[in-house]
């Protein structure tokens, strides 16, 4: 019941979030596409480094190879993606730790020059920290944590892409 609970849900915010799409009132000339798409790359180095350098800290090596797949090599991916374990005292204490860290990386993506460009980027932290709350309060196993974020990252990937999209090309 509860994953149809789930399923249900994010059915429900896919439709809306397919119904939200309005024309925007002024006609975006090649070279203010230009100028955002620079900002947008500016803002995005400045999280990749910040994510790369909270990446190799202590807390987010143990969390990779024990909690959540945060590496793409990661050698226990595999394990991590099926288990069915529950996340014990010592691992939520590591977790808080390194989603504590993440939070100056996060505060990044408010420099993004459009509000539809931060709103992606809120939408997807808002839903992981729901899964890391989730796994911390035992509602959901090792395994399922990494399920939903891999599935929350895909599906952010794709609004990134659909809200880029207005400012392609030029």
């Amino acid at each position: 019941m509860k994953n149809f609970f789930r399923v249900v849900c994010l059915s429900t915010l896919v439709l809306a979030g397919c119904a939200n799409n309005k024309p925007s009132g002024t006609e975006l000339t090649p070279e203010n596409k230009a100028e955002i798409q620079e900002q947008v790359k500016t803002v995005q180095k400045k999280m990749s480094a910040c994510v790369a350098g909270v990446n190799k800290t202590d807390d987010a090596k143990y969390v990779d190879a024990n909690i959540i797949v945060i590496s793409a090599n990661n050698p226990n991916a595999k394990k991590l993606f099926n288990s069915a374990d529950f996340i014990s005292d010592e691992q939520a204490v590591e977790l808080k730790k390194f989603k504590e860290a993440t939070m100056q990386c996060r505060s990044i993506a408010k420099e993004l020059p459009k509000p539809e460009l931060v709103a992606v980027y809120e939408y997807y932290n808002s839903k992981v920290d729901d899964v890391y709350n989730d796994l911390v309060n035992k509602r959901i196993t090792i395994g399922v944590a990494n399920q939903e974020r891999q599935m929350r990252l895909h599906y952010t990937n794709d609004k990134w892409a659909q809200a880029m999209k207005t400012y392609q090309g030029g």
